[in-house]
């Protein structure tokens, strides 16, 4: 599954009508899959278990404040829908990645 994290560089790629696709930016999010698959070599303990909820509430609150900065510049007349969707995309791909990511390093460091 975390090789599907390769699609998300046919972003890169012109569309047919020459603009860029920036939903494909989304799947760089299945990177995150090769971190899970560190933190769970082991059986989950209490302290894995409560460092994942510690880094789901830190990301809780980014995917929060994306979707309200979405929302925000959704109604702005000078910004472009696609400048939305790029940072729409890529916002997306880094918290879903920051969460394991965060995880990991929680549980490394104590």
């Amino acid at each position: 599954m975390g090789c599907m994290g390769f699609l998300g560089f046919l972003g890169f790629l012109p569309k047919h009508g020459g603009g860029r696709n920036y939903l494909f930016f989304v799947f760089f999010a299945f990177f995150a899959w090769f971190f899970w698959g560190l933190l769970y070599k082991e059986p989950a303990d209490e302290r894995l278990v409560e460092n994942e909820t510690r880094a789901m509430r830190i990301v809780g609150g980014l995917f929060a404040l994306l979707s309200f900065l979405l929302l925000f510049l959704l109604d702005r007349q000078g910004i472009g829908r696609d400048t939305v969707l790029l940072f729409g995309a890529l916002g997306y791909s880094v918290c879903s990645v920051a969460a394991p990511a965060l995880t990991y390093y929680l549980d490394r460091k104590a």
